[in-house]
């Protein structure tokens, strides 16, 4: 899979109708860059939006999280958690108040439990919690941009999941000319994500990304992801995440895991998202 050119990626935004990132994230976004943010800023940011305010400290305050006491307040969790890591968490909150939640409600609560265990699985294994959360709840964010675009587009989302001859982006492309994966990258470059998470969204159901050519980052992201999938479809659906099938045995190599250590994962990540409540 290839990076599209600027003019295509233009059309599309046009065609589809990209968010642009909101007030909320470029005022956090400009503080992380600066050489000293301002924290009372941020959380004043941060306080003007409610919703992505009380989702904030939901989240933080999950298990997946492992604080020792609760969160109250905006101000508290800025202080407490650092603007690399509150811009991670307002990225990924924003993006659904950008795209809207109503009729695909069941869309969101799948990606944020993946997000979440994305992010769990990655504080295991000793990588960045944060990105692998903010890549776990982008990652498919083409997808209801899509649905909004075509009528059909749950149709298509029931055959790529069940082609065996077709990656699932091949099968988008034949029915749509487009994948989610482009527009989900779109989205990411337009919202200045790392480069990694655009990288890794655009690539996640290419089947050359485990091979020499892409960064280990990359790699990494798309393997944590698709295995947050399957704890997350086996908690949720109590069946194995299709994807997972088809990229179990690179990932779990990749990851250096062996069939028992993705079993015990399994095992912890759904009690997790048991004890979380979702």
């Amino acid at each position: 899979m290839t990076e599209i050119s600027r003019e295509e990626a233009d059309a599309l935004v046009a065609s589809i109708g990209i968010p642009p990132r909101p007030a909320v994230v470029l005022e956090v976004m400009e503080q992380k860059s600066s050489d000293v943010p301002d924290m009372g800023a941020v959380a004043e940011a941060i306080s003007r939006d409610v919703g992505i305010a009380a989702a904030l400290i939901k989240t933080v305050n999950s298990p997946f999280y492992g604080l020792r006491s609760p969160v109250h307040s905006i101000h508290n969790a800025v202080s407490l958690l650092g603007i690399g890591r509150i811009a991670t968490l307002v990225n990924s909150l924003a993006l659904k108040t950008s795209i809207g939640a109503q009729g695909i409600e069941r869309f969101w609560d799948q990606s944020a439990r993946t997000a979440q265990i994305c992010a769990w699985l990655a504080r295991k294994m000793g990588h960045d919690a944060d990105t692998a959360y903010m890549f776990g709840l982008f990652r498919d964010a083409g997808m209801p941009l899509l649905m909004a675009r075509f009528k059909d587009y749950k149709d298509t989302l029931r055959q790529a999941n069940d082609c065996q001859e077709q990656t699932f982006t091949e099968v988008e492309d034949a029915r749509h000319g487009m994948n989610h994966a482009i527009v989900g990258a779109i989205l990411a470059r337009n919202w200045h994500l790392p480069e990694a998470v655009h990288d890794a969204i655009l690539r996640h159901h290419d089947p050359e990304v485990f091979s020499g050519h892409t960064s280990e980052s990359v790699k990494t992201l798309v393997a944590l992801s698709h295995l947050a999938g399957q704890i997350e479809n086996r908690h949720s659906r109590n069946a194995d995440d299709p994807e997972w099938l088809r990229v179990a045995d690179h990932g779990i190599a990749w990851l250096m895991l062996d069939g028992s250590d993705v079993d015990e994962l399994s095992d912890a990540g759904r009690s997790l998202l048991l004890e979380s409540g979702q």
